[in-house]
């Protein structure tokens, strides 16, 4: 009988969770869930007695709905605009003396890298290599079995700012429930979006999340950038609030009823009937369908180009043939994908992770804890280091547990 294991999604609008199961080499969705979050701003807690009763009484609805199920610990994914990357590079001798490289000369090198000194208030969540050179020539993937004197890693550093990790130990001491591992969110994302095909031609996985915007750049097989805008879904909400007059939860539907991403797309004599909405009020008040779209296209536009500002600033921008891939429930606006297109300059896709579940229940607002589970199933390339300790592959962080 395969374990059951928990993972969960602080996002700015609602907690998501999902329950896997492994089952011999495979694994598959057992449950969803989801609660509207509360005390969590831009990914991040700000209240966290509220953020805590909210998790607790979603992991006790999940339990509710699993037989003789409980959970002790989940994964956790961390976001939000605080988080950082850096490049940083190990090297350690070969020890055998064969010159025959080992997980262990491998280890020490991925070691020797995270040694970095980061500024205070900063915690090393997660560490990815992206390739390794042996004897300063061969640049390889995964150099265990090679024959070698020196190895070398190249591998980024993401961390994120102290209290914010600080904050989520201590959501899981008030519920009873081990928060751990923490893993990037942006990452997990792109992880479960990006063919292998486009990790290594180039390409962008973009998570068009409530209050952040993520972005994480591949080329040629190696993680080159991942950064976290904080801007999002929420201020598409406040434009539309003001634009309206009206309060951000009428807006809020609005938005998700009647909303498009291209002011041209909509006819000029398309218009929403407002007392849809505004159920207090008998007012037939109209407002056009196609100022709607405008207040909308000015606000992607803008989180577009912070998105461009960064590319140029990596140089990549126009220059990943992979193109952009769109996930998180801002992706569901129509029309979003040809903004997209005519802003990157880039073939642009929704993302379509190629898992049974999903297949089955698409909704792009899920992929981001969906990743999570992935990683926990999934062996990784390379060595992946969680909270500082460093692990072959992603199902090493449970073993023994649940």
């Amino acid at each position: 009988m395969g374990s059951h294991i928990l993972a969960i999604d602080l996002g700015t609008s609602n907690i998501k969770a999902l329950v896997g199961k492994e089952d011999s080499d495979n694994w598959s969705v057992v449950l969803p869930a989801h609660r509207k979050s509360r005390g969590i701003k831009k990914g991040e807690i700000v209240d966290i007695e509220g953020t805590a009763e909210e998790l607790d009484n979603l992991v006790v609805e999940i339990e509710g709905m699993l037989k003789n199920v409980h959970f002790k610990e989940s994964i956790i994914g961390v976001g939000g605009p605080n988080i950082k990357t850096r490049l940083s590079k190990g090297v350690a001798v070969v020890s055998r003396p064969d010159q025959e490289i080992t997980d262990e000369d491998k280890e020490r090198a991925d070691k020797a890298a995270q040694a970095f000194a980061l500024p205070s208030n900063r915690t090393l969540v997660q560490t990815v290599s992206r390739s390794y050179i042996v004897d300063g020539m061969a640049k390889v993937k995964d150099p265990i079995g090679m024959k070698g004197l020196k190895i070398e890693t190249e591998c980024l550093l993401i961390d994120a700012f102290s209290p914010n990790i600080s904050y989520i130990d201590r959501l899981g001491e008030i519920i009873g429930l081990r928060l751990d591992p923490k893993i990037i969110l942006p990452f997990a994302g792109a992880e479960i979006v990006l063919t292998d095909q486009d990790k290594d031609l180039g390409a962008i996985a973009l998570d068009l999340g409530a209050g952040t915007t993520s972005a994480c750049v591949y080329e040629n097989d190696e993680i080159l950038d991942l950064q976290v805008f904080p801007m999002g879904g929420d201020n598409i909400t406040n434009d539309i609030a003001v634009g309206l007059k009206t309060y951000v939860d009428i807006a809020e539907k609005i938005k998700i009823n009647e909303g498009a991403a291209i002011k041209k797309k909509i006819g000029k004599n398309e218009n929403i009937d407002l007392s849809i909405y505004l159920e207090e009020t008998e007012s037939t008040e109209k407002v056009s369908k196609r100022f709607l779209a405008e207040i909308i296209e000015a606000r992607l536009s803008e989180i577009f180009d912070l998105v461009i500002q960064r590319l140029k600033e990596i140089d990549r921008f126009g220059k990943l043939p992979g193109g952009v891939v769109l996930y998180g429930g801002g992706a569901n606006m129509p029309f979003i994908v040809e903004l997209a297109k005519e802003k990157f300059k880039l073939p642009v896709r929704l993302a379509n992770p190629d898992i049974e579940w999903y297949r089955e229940n698409p909704d792009l607002s899920f992929i981001p804890v969906l990743g999570l589970l992935n990683l926990r199933f999934q062996e990784e390339n390379g060595l992946i280091v969680i909270e500082n300790k460093i692990f072959k592959k992603i199902k090493d962080f449970f073993n023994g547990r649940l």
